[in-house]
């Protein structure tokens, strides 16, 4: 089962939004108001599969191509739209009561996405701990939406960071069982601040994609102490940590390298924080991030 997750995740946005654009597309409208109802219906879907959705195993910019989709079917639909005589007004007329319900909950989940970028409560801001490409947040954010399986685990305010190639992928295919394949394995981790080395474990493997150790859920990681709380990055490669308990890093500092250890189930970079033993969140150059931000560092 674990090893199909990644092709979900990578479909659902696509079908969801191309499901909306095929059901504004079906649909028979005989008003204005029905039309605009089922427009925003339709349109609340397709931002929400904009917005939450884990574009990185497709394309990060194929999620705007469906908005220019959704932009070319609502033109369609208007043209074809067969007004009503206003003189003979049917059950069509009426705004339908799914439309309005659909509104709704999407109105909800988007505001509850938009708003993870803005998360409440202390954060500790550091520098990125990448250097070297184009990268993006496959989960993140201060919200259930945009960071399910971190707040399901109670850990969200962790974020995860994965590398995307030219083409705003994350990896060669959309799942590949290699992970030489995929961009940010073996990419070199910088400390994102002055500190001093807590914990660390480099000897568990690398895993192969889909193929999670749910035993060791950090896998191999480093806990770095900064002036402001502690940070924990998780799933590093074996064998390549460069720092012992009791060093002193300096910022920017290499430390070791993104690989596949523990529970996860392809390479990323886990990263979270806390102060005092209390989760709190982090923040990068001033910035926060959520699902489907992009960091580019040249």
């Amino acid at each position: 089962m674990s090893e199909s997750l990644p092709i979900v995740f990578g479909v659902y946005p696509l079908l969801l939004s191309g499901l909306a654009l095929i059901w504004l597309l079906r649909l028979q409208h005989r008003s204005w108001p029905n039309w605009a109802a089922w427009v925003l219906a339709c349109g609340s879907i397709v931002a929400f599969a904009f917005v939450t959705g884990p574009w990185a195993y497709t394309s990060y910019y194929l999620r705007y191509v469906f908005l220019g989709l959704f932009a070319l079917t609502v033109v369609f639909s208007y043209f074809r739209m067969k007004r009503s005589s206003p003189y003979s007004r049917t059950r069509d007329d009426r705004i339908s009561v799914a439309s309005v319900l659909i509104v709704l909950l999407f109105t909800v989940l988007n505001s509850l996405a938009i708003t993870s970028y803005y998360p409440s409560g202390k954060t500790l801001d550091v520098t990125f701990p990448l250097k070297s490409g184009t990268y993006y947040v496959l989960q993140g954010g201060d919200s259930i939406v945009t960071n399910p399986f971190h707040a399901l685990a109670h850990t969200e305010q962790a974020i995860d960071i994965v590398k995307l190639n030219s083409l705003g992928n994350q990896a060669d295919d959309l799942a590949p069982r290699v992970l030489s394949a995929y961009q940010i394995f073996g990419e070199k981790l910088y400390s994102p601040c002055q500190g001093t080395i807590l914990e660390v474990r480099d000897n568990l493997p690398d895993n192969p994609p889909g193929n999670p150790d749910t035993e060791h859920p950090e896998g191999n990681y480093i806990v770095l102490q900064c002036l402001m709380g502690d940070i924990l990055m998780a799933h590093l490669r074996r064998d390549s940590i460069k720092v012992v308990p009791g060093s002193i890093v300096t910022m920017g500092q290499p430390l070791a390298e993104i690989g596949n250890s523990g529970n996860t189930l392809e390479p990323h970079l886990h990263i979270e924080a806390t102060k005092d033993g209390k989760p709190i969140w982090l923040s990068f150059d001033g910035r926060s991030l959520s699902i489907n931000s992009l960091i580019t560092r040249k």
